[in-house]
């Protein structure tokens, strides 16, 4: 008997080594029935989660439009994404983008986003008739969808407004009364919904306050106490809040289906990368503790639609660029190579290190991005794919994580030092890559991106104020029956952007590939997070007189950035650049967008909306396309151009769940009860080039890795 285990073991192992992809329970006893007589399937589902209990395979959940339970998977361990193990290093740590982005979100952005899928996972444990919110959700989406995103942003807005005025005056009146604590305790939520308010509507949507003399959109009291000591109230203009929402909103729907081509792209790339701690280990006998060498690196990925209709993989690896053989360690620095631990210590503040390796991080990516767009990827072939032969640079680049720069402030920018160094390298080849896909003449390539964590949600707050003021009932109970849930909404984009869809699809008849859900678009530009605090609301002075800014002309901003000089020197605080410094960042204000937005296909939602047994639930990016605003102001068409082209790759069917970084990770770590986000597959691609996570890599990659830690080790040894 312990024989007859013994072969099925052994059967059962070298079946899976074959399937990297790993084989459900039903298809493993399929195929080795045909080779031994297994006994009773019992006995084999038995065996197999005892060989998982050992480690001895990987046993994970599967993903299937099919309805039911979803199968488990079960795989070999060799089969599966391994870390790098690198010689001559004692130790190391790969922090990706992703994890960066998660950090990045403050505390209630987190919240929402573990609540959020708590909630779908309890959905799809088939207890979706005790989650409100999500029922809510779905049930309103057909009539939702209809509605126009400007009128919601105003009517919302209206509400808000108010809604602050009438907790002043409820203040006010509680005063006389004599109830001072209890008015306290109400001024100090009237200063969290006035700091939400602001945030929501001026900063997001641009809804701009009240500068000096120019009369603003929506102008907010800055403090709770201005109501009653200055008679100030919240006002809306919303004659004003319609002509500039509709600049910032595409589309007269919130949920559009759109018919997409596919066949806009032969070929599509994706980039990401990360951030390695490595720990050189130090010659025999040495005491000396190893100190981290901060190496950032990139990585690309290239798909192509091949003519026997399975698509071909390519990958480009950055790890040890021939500069940095050339380059000190300032410059390797300055240009995002390496940064040791000593560097790092006497010139860098503490308070700016994280953001030094973010920016480090990003100006690496940006390379990557720029070295496709000018055709200098070396494409090396994965697994049986042919050689492509010549230069290929596709019309499609999309970024695993956003397109705008993670460290972006004009305060970083004009920093000192190393940190404002690397900084300004981070934006000036983010202007050049821009440059090199939309602002260059004759230029068609689509410059995309998906964010798995978006730091902000936009759409989430709607809805659930959509719910709020329609009173949406589930069940005959009100689900959304408090003010405050308005503005602490319970959960992020990424959930309520999948319900939406999934409420739609119930009411569809038509779930082709290339058809797709997509929300409205919303507009950005990089002066919207470039600037902050006073300057938010960009002006300038001219005589007695000033004026705001306008967005799209290079000579205002320079002008900004002049007076901007100016104060500073007025006010005696140190600046280290001239005006022809900010050169780039003068550029990107006045040319730079992004269009954002979710969309899925149709496809991903069909059995899901048929079939409530169906648990087959999963998160959704934010998707950006970057614009040309300098083209936009005179083509309205531009933007759904753009858009096309990135929404064309999801269409022809180049869809992926990945399970490598989801949000469920703030929740439990478990792999088998995390939702996966639904991505283009060149973003998984380039994820696991990124971080060394592929099965095998090239031996041409492994010589480059050797190299670059050979240069570390000399480096180290030098500065001893």
């Amino acid at each position: 008997m312990a024989k007859d285990a013994g072969i099925l073991i052994q059967n059962v192992m070298e079946l899976l080594e074959k399937e990297p992809d790993g084989l459900e329970f039903a298809e493993i006893v399929e195929q080795l029935s045909r080779v031994q007589d297994v006994g009773s399937e019992r006995g084999v589902r038995n065996l197999l989660n005892r060989l998982a209990k050992e480690g001895k395979l990987i046993r994970r959940k599967g993903w299937s439009t099919k309805p039911g339970a979803q199968p488990y998977i079960y795989c070999h361990p060799k089969t599966q994404p391994r870390q790098l193990e690198i010689p001559g290093i004692k130790e190391y740590r790969i922090y990706t983008k992703t994890e960066f982005e998660i950090g990045e979100l403050n505390q209630e952005e987190r919240q929402q986003q573990q609540k959020a899928v708590s909630v779908l996972e309890s959905i799809a444990s088939g207890h979706l008739h005790q989650e409100f919110y999500a029922r809510a959700i779905i049930e309103a989406a057909p009539k939702l969808a209809a509605e126009n995103p400007v009128e919601l942003v105003v009517g919302m807005a209206r509400w808000v407004v108010d809604d602050l005025n009438t907790l002043a005056t409820e203040i006010e009146r509680k005063l006389k009364r004599g109830a001072v604590d209890e008015s306290k305790k109400m001024a100090v939520k009237l200063d969290s919904q006035l700091g939400w308010a602001k945030r929501y509507f001026q900063e997001f949507w641009k809804l701009y306050d009240r500068v000096e003399e120019l009369p603003g959109i929506l102008e907010l009291p800055s403090q709770a106490k201005r109501f009653r000591l200055y008679g100030e109230t919240a006002k809306l203009d919303e004659k004003k809040a319609r002509e500039q929402l509709k600049k910032r909103i595409f589309g007269d729907r919130l949920i559009q289906e759109q018919l997409l081509p596919t066949d806009l792209h032969k070929s599509a790339a994706g980039t990401d990368a990360s951030v390695a701690d490595l720990f050189l280990e130090h010659t025999a006998g040495s005491f000396i503790p190893p100190d981290p060498v901060i190496v950032p690196c990139s990585a690309a990925a290239l798909v192509t639609n091949s003519k026997n209709g399975f698509p071909d993989e390519y990958q480009d690896f950055d790890i040890f660029p021939d500069k940095l053989r050339e380059y000190d360690d300032h410059t390797a620095a300055v240009n995002g190579l390496v940064l040791s631990a000593t560097l790092a210590r006497n010139f860098v503040e503490e308070s700016n290190l994280q953001h030094t390796r973010k920016a480090a991080m990003d100006l690496r990516q940006y390379l990557q991005d720029f070295r496709i767009a000018t055709k200098q990827a070396d494409w090396r072939p994965m697994g049986d794919s042919p050689e492509l032969g010549t230069k290929n640079r596709p019309k499609l680049i999309m970024r695993d994580g956003r397109i705008f720069p993670l460290v972006h402030r004009l305060r970083d920018y004009e920093t000192g030092g190393l940190y404002g160094q690397i900084v300004r390298s981070e934006i000036e080849i983010f202007q050049q890559v821009f440059h090199n896909t939309l602002l260059g003449s004759g230029l068609d390539t689509v410059y995309g991106a998906a964010v798995k964590n978006p730091g902000m949600s936009w759409l989430a707050p709607l809805v659930f104020w959509y719910l709020y003021s329609n009173q949406s009932p589930v069940d005959g109970r009100v689900a959304v029956s408090n003010a405050e849930e308005v503005y602490q909404y319970p959960f992020a984009d990424t959930a309520v952007s999948h319900l939406l869809f999934l409420g739609v699809a119930k009411n569809a008849s038509n779930f082709s590939p290339e058809r797709l859900f997509i929300t409205c678009r919303v507009l950005r530009r990089f002066s919207d997070i470039a600037l902050e605090g006073e300057e938010m609301s960009p002006i300038i002075s001219q005589g007695d007189e000033i004026r705001r800014v306008r967005e799209n002309n290079l000579k205002d901003w320079k002008e900004f950035i002049e007076q901007h000089i100016a104060k500073k020197r007025k006010h005696y605080q140190l600046n280290n650049l001239d005006i022809d410094d900010y050169e780039s960042f003068i550029y990107l204000c006045s040319k730079v967008g992004v269009s954002m937005c979710y969309a899925a296909p149709t496809s991903a939602y069909e059995f899901l909306s048929r079939n409530s047994s169906v648990s087959a639930h999963f998160l959704l990016p934010r998707l950006e396309v970057a614009i040309n605003m300098e083209r936009l102001g005179s083509d309205r068409e531009h933007e759904q151009e753009c858009l096309d082209g990135l929404l064309s790759w999801l269409a022809a069917g180049h869809i992926e769940l990945d399970r490598s970084h989801t949000q469920s990770g703030f929740d439990t770590g478990n792999p088998e009860h995390s939702l996966p986000i639904l991505v283009p597959d060149v973003i998984v691609r380039a994820h696991e080039a990124a971080t060394f996570t592929r099965d095998k890599l090239g031996e041409e990659v492994q010589d480059k890795i050797r190299a670059l830690i050979a240069e570390l080790r000399k480096r180290l040894e030098k500065g001893r």
